[in-house]
């Protein structure tokens, strides 16, 4: 460690090891014996105590995760497998304007189970499906409105005849497609001049094979498309 002296005759400046701190000595500029009375050195300032306080804590709130992108959704139809034939194939999707047309509603009249639902599952994918098993069903759907075609058997339970019906409408309702059980034969001529006076627009022949008629049929007397593929 160094320390500063000065001579106190002739003001000569010196810088001296600590080791001669207390101690007289001579001035090398002047000669005086006493020149240089070394003192000892100013004890260094303590260094100022700080007070160390708590740091308060504190509480950053946690930040919601992101949520993820959402994934691309494959607008693609999915292949699907008949599970008869086993053939893989891809379901054609409705056009734009099929989606946005509102579907019509068409009430079945039929009295018997099977052909009841031979009509139905014919027409349930394009079309509303009502039904009715008498023709004070028929009448009462008929009342409430919003049929937008009629699927008419002539021969109901109780010897009733589909006839009937057609002869009490005040009005033709909407168009009316026959289901007949009649040889196809007989459904010509006069029985079926009859019919349309009435306000039969046109006629399917009840079987197993009905229900592709029905539809085509139907579509068509509803003025809607109709794929022959289908």
């Amino acid at each position: 460690m160094r320390i500063e002296a000065s001579c106190a005759h002739c003001g000569t400046d010196y810088v001296l090891d600590s080791a001669f701190a207390g101690t007289a000595l001579p001035c090398p500029a002047c000669g005086a014996q006493d020149g240089l009375l070394v003192s000892e050195p100013e004890a260094a300032p303590a260094a100022p105590v700080v007070e160390s306080r708590p740091v308060a804590e504190t509480t950053v709130a946690a930040q919601p995760e992101a949520a993820p992108a959402p994934e691309p959704q494959n607008t693609e139809p999915e292949e699907v497998v008949c599970p008869r034939c086993k053939l893989h194939f891809v379901p054609r999707r409705a056009t734009a304007e099929a989606a946005e047309l509102e579907r019509k509603t068409v009430l079945i009249v039929e009295d018997m189970d099977y052909f009841r639902e031979i009509a139905a599952d014919a027409l349930s994918s394009r079309f509303e499906v009502k039904t009715a098993a008498t023709l004070e069903e028929a009448r009462e759907s008929l009342g409430a409105g919003g049929v937008d075609l009629l699927v008419l058997d002539l021969t109901l339970n109780g010897g009733v005849s589909g006839v009937d019906l057609l002869r009490d409408l005040p009005s033709k309702p909407c168009p009316i497609l026959v289901y007949a059980d009649q040889d196809e034969s007989d459904m010509y001529g006069d029985s079926w001049e009859g019919l349309q006076r009435l306000g039969a627009d046109d006629i399917v022949m009840k079987g197993m094979n009905a229900g592709e008629s029905l539809a085509r049929k139907a579509s068509t007397l509803l003025d809607l498309p109709w794929d022959e593929d289908e």
